[in-house]
């Protein structure tokens, strides 16, 4: 199998695996409105991407919004000739937006069944916005979802998950530092799949 069509079925597997399992805030047309008493915000199935997040301009036709989205990228890959193997370093970067607390993310429980909760509406619950710094719990809980999508599974649509590489999960980093980028809120996944070692060249040249 070759490098770009792993890249391919893992992300598809973290479509239907790790994104389809959430609905998150969609950042609105106009940034500033995010911060703004009456914003009604979306909420929408992050996307699944390959290498690189694209720009509003290049996304395809069904994705409102580059964001949120997990993006699959290559770190490192090494092939062994001894035991004719391949192994490749994968990590998921999930991205999420949320700048504090509009009314609409307010619940109720029913007054005569605790079980049932209903959205705070009106005048009053379109009037009100908190910003604050939490909206970090969006990643993390994603995170665990993903955790527990790669902990629940052996391979990813046929293809080997390097058990004793294990699972790493971090924040975003630049020069070591973790960068404030509210209300955008970053984490990582990093794991490693294998594949058999193929020497036949020509047979990939169609791929070329």
């Amino acid at each position: 199998m070759t490098v770009v069509e792993i890249v391919d079925q893992v992300t598809a597997w973290a479509q239907k695996e790790i994104c389809d399992k959430v609905r998150l805030k969609m950042p609105p047309e106009n940034d500033k409105d995010s911060d703004s008493a009456g914003y009604e915000y979306t909420m929408v199935t992050p996307t699944a991407f390959s290498l690189f997040i694209p720009s509003k301009e290049k996304l395809p036709p069904a994705v409102l919004s580059p964001i949120p989205s997990l993006c699959v990228r290559i770190l490192e890959g090494e092939d062994s000739l001894t035991d004719k193997s391949g192994r490749i370093t994968l990590e998921f970067c999930l991205c999420t937006w949320n700048p504090g607390i509009h009314g609409q993310d307010i619940l109720f429980p029913d007054e005569k069944d605790h079980s049932i909760v209903h959205q705070w509406k009106g005048a009053e619950a379109e009037a009100y916005y908190q910003r604050h710094y939490e909206g970090w719990r969006d990643a993390w809980n994603w995170v665990d979802v993903t955790l527990r999508a790669l902990e629940s599974h052996l391979d990813i649509n046929g293809i080997e998950i390097d058990q004793s590489a294990g699972i790493k999960f971090y924040p975003m980093k630049e020069q070591e530092a973790i960068p404030d980028f509210y209300p955008f809120w970053f984490a990582c996944v990093q794991f490693g799949v294998r594949r058999p070692l193929v020497r036949n060249i020509p047979s990939y040249q169609h791929l070329l």
